[in-house]
């Protein structure tokens, strides 16, 4: 279990008593449930861009006209401006407030991180992609919000999270059957309670800026049969 010096007797404790609650209920086997957590960085394989623009008028309706207009000139826009996302995704409009006939517009451009995982040079052409968009928001009087990443595979950076997780579970399992006189016979089931992306992890090694993921898994062990 993942725990500080602080936590840490009082959660020996709690596992103590989740013990001897197995056997107080008349299981079959007496069993430890443990909760740990681990954190996987990763470098991201895509980065996006959404942009955001509110129009009023006096009428809902025409506000919705200067949506539609906005939106159909999204497109040659962005290539207009020496841009190739490699995705251009438009949102349906919102309707953000009656009283004031205001409805938002926004779209998101996706662009693949290779280039700019380049070790030295990918910053500086990274920079280089925000300037340009800035410029383009500028342009369409838009709102650019803070850049998003994506990893390439999410799924495999997601099971080597909840994989080491795991792992940390043990040892302090381990520690609580030892110290009732048993072991543990095998894993019973491990159950995954939260996966979260951080955009801006701490302990980062690599030259480029990464992700990370983290998983929280609560981990059942059975312990040898008495």
């Amino acid at each position: 279990m993942y725990m500080d010096s602080r936590r840490g007797s009082a959660a020996m404790a709690l596992m103590a008593t989740l013990l001897v609650s197995a056997y107080a209920v008349g299981m079959n086997q007496p069993i430890i449930v443990n909760v740990a957590e681990a954190s996987v960085l990763t470098s991201p394989g895509a980065v996006e861009f959404q942009f955001i623009r509110h129009f009023s008028d006096a009428t809902l309706e025409a506000a919705m006209e200067q949506y539609e207009t906005f939106i159909r000139a999204v497109p040659q826009a962005v290539r207009g401006a020496d841009l190739q996302p490699t995705e251009i995704n438009t949102a349906p409009p919102i309707i953000v407030s009656l009283a004031q006939r205001q409805v938002k517009a926004s779209f998101t451009v996706r662009f693949s991180m290779a280039i700019f995982n380049t070790p030295k040079t990918g910053t500086v052409q990274f920079a280089a992609l925000c300037d340009k968009l800035a410029a383009l928001a500028d342009t369409l009087q838009c709102t650019l919000a803070h850049p998003a990443f994506y990893a390439s595979d999410p799924e495999s950076v997601v099971e080597r999270a909840v994989a080491r997780a795991t792992e940390n579970a043990y040892p302090a399992a381990d520690a609580i059957a030892t110290a009732v006189k048993t072991n543990i016979y095998a894993v019973d089931r491990v159950d995954i309670i939260e996966i979260s992306w951080d955009q801006e992890p701490e302990g980062q090694t690599a030259e480029t800026p990464q992700i990370s993921c983290r998983a929280v898994v609560q981990v059942t062990y059975a312990l040898a049969p008495q």
